[in-house]
């Protein structure tokens, strides 16, 4: 990178709402003199695209996601990219890491090697993760980072907010139905992203509204994000801690700890297990009724689909979204989850109608490969609205 050194840019990454490092590529890339600017992301207007022919890229015409794990949301997210590959005659190509770092690297490597136009990630360990994205930057590509930098699209939720409604949803419960008192156990990602420490934070404010009678036995640190690392560590947890009620965590993660709460003869309706995403399983959970009171769900597959038809539009020239916002979805009931899955299960129709699409997913700022040399160099919260 001309002129900058990375550790110049980590400086720079950290500077709050100044996230946005405008940079020319590697002299070989594009003979200009770097630049700096900074963008703060609350400047950001909702995007609007141009709608014009934008100028030939030359890049592939191939659309690449990089995921970490078979958890159904991800598979979810591939399939939307997918399909939205396919409907713009772009190849699509993917590949899971099985939460090695080391391995999801190389994935990345490889696409890069072969050739894409588009790389979409989900982060894994952010200090390794970060050198092939800035290669991918460097190299033109639209890369899509989810709560993750350096990216030229960012995925991004409001995680304090998201931790903090699943924590106080546990809390309202045990203040209603516990008698106030009540044994907790929360799974943490704080591995995966910073953005993650920030939920974890919010989770834990949410619970401390319930009040003392609410203990926090377990704060766990789970960096396999599996249905089985979930079921493993629950059935640790209740050989000290056997009159746990309430559960917090990633959907995948708490699934797996409600089959081994099952397993152990344990579970009850009167628990309160809750988790972030929207995996089917857990969604099927709480359609059900029962233990599984509460997922937060991200659209996955709308916002696979999106990734999908913006990589297509970078690569042809034109303008995308410089941050896409991943809204927290309550589902509490059969009749949310059936709402909530209607709208997944067309994502195309969904998308063709902005409006509705932004109910999940709403859009904000506008970069194009022309732009792009303009990017973001750290995780950041959502536009204020």
């Amino acid at each position: 990178m001309s002129g900058i050194s990375r550790r110049d840019v980590l400086k720079l990454g950290a500077v709050g709402a100044a996230s946005l490092l405008s940079l020319d590529l590697l002299s070989a890339c594009s003979g200009k003199s770097g630049k700096q600017t900074a963008l703060d992301p609350n400047s950001l207007k909702r995007f609007q695209s141009g709608g014009s022919k934008g100028s030939p890229t030359g890049l592939p015409s191939r659309v690449a996601w990089a995921s970490t794990a078979d958890s159904e949301f991800f598979l979810a997210l591939g399939r939307g990219m997918q399909d939205a590959a396919t409907r713009r005659g772009l190849e699509f190509v993917t590949a899971t890491s099985g939460n090695d770092p080391g391995k999801h690297v190389d994935q990345m490597n490889g696409f890069l090697q072969r050739g894409v136009g588009a790389l979409a990630m989900q982060p894994l360990n952010p200090d390794a993760d970060s050198l092939v994205l800035q290669r991918a930057i460097d190299k033109g590509v639209c890369t899509q980072g989810i709560i993750t930098a350096p990216s030229t699209m960012q995925v991004v939720a409001n995680q304090y907010q998201i931790g903090f409604d699943q924590g106080k949803a546990a809390a309202d419960y045990v203040t209603a139905h516990l008698g106030g008192n009540a044994q907790a156990l929360y799974f943490n990602l704080d591995t995966a992203s910073p953005q993650l420490k920030i939920r974890h934070r919010g989770v834990l404010d949410g619970l401390k509204t319930g009040g003392g009678g609410i203990q926090v036995v377990g704060d766990l640190t789970v960096a396999d994000i599996s249905t089985a690392s979930g079921f493993n560590t629950m059935m640790s947890a209740l050989q000290t801690h056997g009159d746990i009620k309430v559960v917090l965590g990633g959907d995948t993660i708490v699934v797996g700890a409600f089959k081994a709460l099952q397993q152990s003869g344990k579970l009850r309706d009167d628990m309160f297990l809750s988790g972030v995403d929207g995996d089917k399983e857990a969604l099927d959970l709480v359609k059900a009724g029962g233990a599984y009171k509460l997922s937060i769900a991200f659209a996955w597959s709308l916002m696979g689909y999106g990734l999908g038809e913006f990589g297509a539009d970078w690569i042809e020239g034109k303008e995308v979204p410089r941050v896409i916002v991943a809204k927290g979805v309550k589902l509490d009931s059969d009749a949310a989850v059936t709402r909530f899955t209607a709208a997944s299960a067309d994502p195309s129709s969904v998308f063709a109608d902005r409006k509705r699409y932004e109910e999940y997913l709403p859009l904000y700022g506008t970069v194009s490969h022309a732009t792009r040399h303009t990017y973001w160099t750290s995780p950041v919260d959502p536009p204020a609205t």
